[in-house]
């Protein structure tokens, strides 16, 4: 399973795909990353490939959209190894037929045809939704070797978002995720404001849950309080999860202070989790714990304010099921405020094996 480098819980970086040298400027941009990770030449040549192909159909079939970048970490040393995920977004016309658009030669746009087939080849991962007139996302993962083990039969799987606001260089936001013990435990957090004061708070938060994610939520909590008094402070949101499958709708924990929205989604129905009131490292009092049942399959989204509370996957039809990075991707694209960092964070509950 993915985990998370703990000194280093960087934001994507986010490339605007509006015209050609905006898709040679990203594609640049990647591979200085793949380098910097340990990808061979023959890998990051396949990754720059494929970067090239999704910028080129943004153009082609949506005339503008943007990738999310970010890197990725799995396993222990001495196997530790690296990846890229590149998030494709965009809100065009969306495609029709999804299982057609990747036979070499199928084209909308009067190309040849083979940018699709050509990403599915080349990549080690690869998701998509998309629905007519709700435009597109792909998620594509490359990593720079193989893994060393096949991945545990059952666990949560995750994706984020994750992004300053687009004046700012780095994100008032940040978030973490520790699994302990057969739990799995994300803490998302918001420091107060924008810009580098907001990024420390954010940051100090998220360092409390990897240095001590084995513990009780109050006990994180507290931590977190006491870690972010020399900061401006921030908003704070952790919750619990069962890191296996349960049949028994073992539940999901939340306790936040300040303006992390939680929920959890299964097929049919959503039960939001609440949030107290606060500044966690100066006015936060006691941590209150929340729990909804976590049947197999269920999302579990926390989010800061960065994103509007006014959301519904029912109106995207197939999207709960793809991978937790799309959920993550479409919900940023269609309800980002724009004017604030934004995180949306998507867990899917451990399903049976």
């Amino acid at each position: 399973m993915e985990t998370v480098l703990k000194e280093s819980m960087a934001a994507q970086q986010r490339y605007e795909i509006a015209e050609a040298s905006q898709i040679a400027y990203a594609r640049r941009s990647v591979g200085e990353l793949a380098r910097g990770l340990g990808f061979n030449e023959t890998i990051a040549g396949e990754l720059a490939i494929v970067v090239t192909e999704c910028g080129t159909n943004l153009l082609k079939h949506a005339e503008r959209g943007e990738l999310l970048v970010r890197p990725l970490v799995d396993g222990g040393a001495p196997a530790l190894r690296y990846g890229i995920e590149v998030l494709s977004i965009d809100s065009g016309p969306g495609i029709a037929d999804l299982h057609r658009c990747f036979e070499d030669g199928y084209t909308t746009a009067g190309s040849p045809g083979n940018g699709m087939g050509a990403i599915e080849r080349l990549s080690d991962e690869l998701d998509i939704w998309s629905a007519p007139g709700q435009g597109t996302v792909l998620r594509v993962v490359f990593w720079n070797a193989a893994a060393a083990a096949p991945p545990a039969a059952a666990h949560p799987v995750y994706g984020v978002v994750n992004l300053p606001l687009q004046t700012e260089t780095v994100c008032g936001d940040a978030w973490s995720c520790h699994a302990h013990g057969g739990e799995f435990t994300v803490l998302v957090a918001d420091g107060l404001g924008h810009g580098p004061l907001a990024n420390v708070a954010a940051i100090e938060a998220a360092k409390v849950l990897a240095a001590q994610g084995e513990l009780a939520l109050e006990t994180i909590m507290d931590a977190a309080n006491h870690a972010l008094r020399p900061t401006r402070g921030a908003a704070v949101g952790i919750a619990r999860m069962p890191a296996f499958a349960s049949l028994d709708g073992a539940p999901v924990t939340f306790a936040g202070i300040g303006n992390i929205a939680a929920s959890v989604w299964t097929e049919g129905s959503h039960r939001h989790l609440v949030s107290h009131s606060g500044i966690v490292g100066h006015a936060a009092r006691r941590a209150q714990l929340f729990d909804v049942p976590c049947p197999p399959d269920a999302l579990v989204v926390l989010h800061s304010d960065g994103l509007t509370s006014r959301w519904d996957l029912e109106r995207y039809p197939g999207l709960a099921i793809r991978h937790p990075s799309l959920v993550a991707a479409v919900l940023y694209r269609d309800f980002a405020r724009g004017r604030d960092d934004v995180t949306v964070f998507v867990a899917r509950a451990a399903r049976s094996a």
